[in-house]
């Protein structure tokens, strides 16, 4: 796939920023990435082989009529990205139709909020502009599950996909507290504001809300961090005000220090399309207050109107309540792979189509982990009747309505334990289902399991559709599937109508395939021990590279240029979805138990004693990098025991 990129972010001709390193990484997914940035400095990087960035002089007139003869003599785009559904997505409309590519557009703010629309007749032109070309798009990304909404509110019918602007979690981590209290010793506690000083921040509210915050927590300081064109007029504003040595403008820098020392964020925007501030000062531990804009809400700030926003900040700063990001981050690597996912719909033949609302099954989920949530969000999401059933509250009542549903998805714990493999909770999930109703498991099973649970269950139709999410990524990958499996346990032309039923309402994948049960069973097996594999090996590369003296990073991207290597666990040291520290080896909730069910298996199975030990020193090695970095402890205990160095050493004895 080839890709002009249409941006305006100048951070892209600067090599070492996060910008520059991310554009890197999404190249190695493509043939070819080209970004134009119209009013950018009239410069050429090359970031990489394949990855070319190109400013064209300042001034946005001037910089578009220079792009646009140089648009037509790069090689061709398939798709053409555009940064916003404004003048930048019109030139990427006209470039995509001169072309012939497709145009994917991205959208960063909510477009139709009313506040949007009031802030500026200019504003009130570019919804009609964003109209008009939404309605010509192939694929739109937008950057919260609140603008998707608001989109198919307004029947916008392309295809349109959920991507949130990238955190840098490691940045945000390895940023040292400012010491504000020693800064501004008259402040005993110490809000926040990270904006640019511009009217649809209205960086005015929270300024206007200190006294009142002050009336119940005295000596309460607000740090505002940005600026703009607004700053004169918001320093005339705390003057007036009284509030002189209570409000400190500190200019523009890196917030991340600051989320650290600060006792809550404030975030008083008329809108936002995400308000990534929201989410870095969460993911920092630092309480948000916040309209209800952007992700806020989602994200586990606390939401207050213009009424009750003084009282809820003081109310915080009282209790001393703590900040805490509701959802997990993807990490740089699992984003660039989301970039790639998201921006190739575009190439999709037909627009996204859901089924009709009278052709709909009722669909039940039994369990609600991460797994089944976001599969249950994502049936909700395209209209679907979902009813939930889990033990925990609040869907342990709908535990009888299970047997009403047409099709019952599965997702329950299935355990490898040191004594084997335990299905006993989706022997009971199954009892719920109604007679005569589809059963799907998701859970990872056993070969061989979903044929002896159809026989010990006559009245259902059960089949096993294995999983493929990342949890940090989870509900992404619900609604992004790169492949539909559906494993029957007997190929009858009934269970053949089933199966197809299951993938016709699941989000179309690239991929689908309706099998024999015991090939779904070991396809997930193998694709999870595959990569097992591959994590250990990459281990031992760059503990090879490093003891050599060469430089494991340059080996990396180059073997990332290999498609048929490609990208993904190519890090030796990472943090799993399972929300542990960073740490070495193949961890996370699937990888460890289900190379050892591979591992036990192919000993049962074969006798082969070359091909076990191969298996047995894979799984040791794996064992000694996680307990060296003390990564998923709780994991390792699970399926190997309290003594998991014992298990190590029994392994190569």
């Amino acid at each position: 796939m080839r890709v002009l990129s249409i941006s305006t972010d100048w951070n892209v001709f600067n090599e070492d920023s996060a910008v520059a390193r991310r554009m890197r990484m999404q190249a190695s997914t493509v043939e070819r990435l080209d970004v134009f940035v119209p009013h950018g400095p009239n410069q050429i990087v090359n970031l990489a082989g394949n990855a070319t960035m190109r400013g064209f002089g300042p001034g946005q007139i001037r910089g578009t009529l220079r792009m646009l003869p140089r648009a037509v003599r790069i090689p061709r785009p398939d798709v053409v990205s555009a940064q916003d559904p404004f003048l930048i997505g019109l030139l990427g409309y006209i470039i995509a139709r001169v072309r012939g590519a497709r145009l994917h557009l991205q959208v960063h703010t909510d477009l139709f909020d009313a506040n949007f629309r009031r802030h500026s007749f200019a504003n009130r032109l570019r919804v009609l502009l964003a109209r008009f070309l939404i309605s010509r798009a192939d694929a739109i990304r937008v950057v919260s599950e609140k603008i998707k909404l608001s989109m198919e509110k307004r029947g916008i019918k392309t295809r349109v996909s959920v991507l949130p602007v990238f955190v840098d979690l490691d940045a945000l981590k390895a940023a040292q507290p400012a010491d504000l209290k020693h800064q501004y010793p008259k402040f005993k506690k110490i809000a926040l504001v990270v904006a640019r000083l511009e009217p649809e921040k209205n960086v005015a509210a929270a300024i206007r809300a200190l006294p009142e915050v002050q009336k119940v927590r005295a000596e309460t300081g607000l740090v505002i961090l940005g600026d703009g064109s607004e700053r004169k007029k918001l320093e005339l504003l705390v003057e007036k005000l009284g509030l002189t040595q209570w409000v400190v403008f500190a200019g523009s820098h890196n917030p991340n220090s600051y989320y650290k020392s600060a006792d809550v964020l404030l975030v008083t925007s008329d809108f936002e399309g995400y308000g990534m501030v929201i989410v870095e000062a969460l993911a920092a531990g630092c309480a948000v207050v916040s309209y209800d804009v952007g992700v806020a809400k989602e994200a586990g700030a606390l939401i207050a109107d213009k009424t009750e926003f003084p009282r809820t900040v003081a109310a915080v700063l009282s209790e001393g309540k703590k900040g805490k990001l509701s959802f997990p981050l993807p990490t740089e690597t699992e984003y660039r792979d989301m970039w790639r996912a998201e921006i190739g719909s575009a190439l999709g033949t037909a627009p996204f189509a859901p089924a009709k609302k009278e052709d709909r099954p009722t669909i039940g989920y039994v369990g609600q982990g991460w797994i089944g949530k976001n599969y249950a969000d994502d049936f909700e999401r395209r209209g679907f009747t979902v009813v939930r059933y889990a033990l925990e509250e609040p869907y342990r009542q709908n535990k009888d309505k299970i047997q009403g549903c047409d099709i019952v998805f599965i997702a329950v714990p299935t355990p490898t334990t040191p004594e084997g493999f335990d299905v006993s909770i989706v022997k009971s999930a199954l009892r719920l289902v109604g007679k005569g109703k589809t059963a799907v498991i998701k859970s990872t099973l056993l070969p061989g399991t979903t044929e002896q649970l159809q026989k010990e269950n006559p009245d259902i139709f059960v089949m096993h559709s294995p999983e493929f999410l990342r949890e940090a990524t989870a509900a992404y990958d619900a609604s992004h599937p790169d492949r539909n499996i559906a494993g029957i346990p007997e190929d009858t032309e009934e269970m053949q109508r089933r199966a197809k039923q299951v993938l016709a309402i699941l989000p179309s994948a690239p991929f689908e395939l309706v099998c024999s049960a015991l090939e779904a069973e070991l396809i997930k097996y193998a694709g999870n021990s595959w990569l097992y594999v591959k994590v250990v090996y990459i281990n031992l590369l760059h503990d090879l590279a490093k003891k050599s003296g060469a430089r494991y990073e340059i080996i990396r991207d180059a073997l990332a240029g290999d498609p048929r290597i490609g990208r993904s666990h190519l890090d030796p040291v990472h943090q799993s979805g399972h929300g542990g520290k960073p740490g070495r080896g193949a961890g996370g909730h699937c990888f460890i138990k289900d190379f050892e069910v591979t591992r036990r298996l192919y000993a049962d199975l074969l006798q082969d004693e070359y091909g076990a030990k191969f298996l047995d020193a894979a799984a040791a090695k794996n064992l000694d990098l996680l307990l060296s970095s003390e990564k998923d402890m709780d994991l390792v205990k699970g399926v190997y025991g309290d003594k998991p160095e014992e298990a190590r050493d029994l392994l190569l004895s």
